[in-house]
């Protein structure tokens, strides 16, 4: 089965877009959106209503747990604060009430699904480095586990019980005794100074793992941010990947 893995698009409709086609034209049969549908960006409606038609599974990520209100934006910087704001007073309620039944973590095989880390997925930590993959890795026991939330692709790999290292390259197949932890990056707003958009295709056959970038058009996505009155900061750092 080939999976597409993609998560954080926050509401950038152009960037969904182009990776929904471009999964389309990889062959993949299977598609997991790992959350984070809405904030930052101008369409959270129109993103979670193409994310319901085109994806088998969905996970919730904590902007969209902040935006249903079932918690505070108060650790968000200023400009995610104002972001997810308009994006509550802008939700339908058919996004809403999608939103309100998606889950934390979901499995499917050897394959482990969601937002932010597998340790206390409703806590939303960060996998910002290798100890912090190194603790991910006691709270999921398939081979591979998806995750987003930093808007960073990388890929672990835990070799025996005691062994761990960061892929050199974005792309790795299992060997008997390894498993993996990937960070599919971010679909909306990449932050690894490649605005390109990013997500991850996985044979579950093989085991085998790789990040796929896609460029999309950022001025037009960015014009509906200004149109909206959104902070330039939110707007430029699309086109800068930051």
């Amino acid at each position: 089965m080939i999976y597409g893995i993609y998560s954080d698009i926050h509401g950038n409709l152009e960037a969904l877009q182009a990776v929904l086609d471009r999964m389309k034209e990889l062959g993949v049969q299977r598609r997991i959106c790992l959350g984070d549908l809405v904030g930052y960006c101008a369409n959270p409606n129109e993103c979670v209503e193409l994310i319901k038609q085109n994806s088998d599974l969905v996970i919730l990520g904590n902007h969209d747990s902040v935006a249903l209100g079932r918690e505070s934006s108060e650790n968000f910087n200023f400009y995610a604060r104002r972001a997810i704001e308009w994006t509550r007073e802008n939700l339908t309620p058919a996004t809403s009430e999608f939103l309100q039944k998606l889950s934390y973590l979901e499995t499917e095989e050897e394959l482990c699904f969601v937002h932010a880390s597998p340790r206390s997925p409703a806590d939303w930590y960060y996998v910002t480095s290798l100890d912090d993959a190194v603790d991910a890795f006691s709270f999921f026991r398939q081979r591979i586990c998806f995750v987003g939330h930093t808007h960073w692709p990388i890929i672990v790999v835990m070799e025996g019980e005691t062994s761990y290292r960061i892929c050199d390259t974005l792309s790795n197949t299992l060997e008997p005794g390894q498993r993996m932890l990937v960070n599919v990056g971010s679909v909306g707003q990449p932050r690894d100074r490649n605005p390109m958009a990013s997500f991850a295709i996985c044979d579950s056959e093989t085991l085998s793992v790789e990040i796929e970038r896609v460029p999309y058009d950022i001025a037009k996505t960015q014009k509906k941010m200004r149109d909206l009155d959104f902070a330039d900061f939110l707007v430029n750092r699309l086109s800068e990947g930051r």
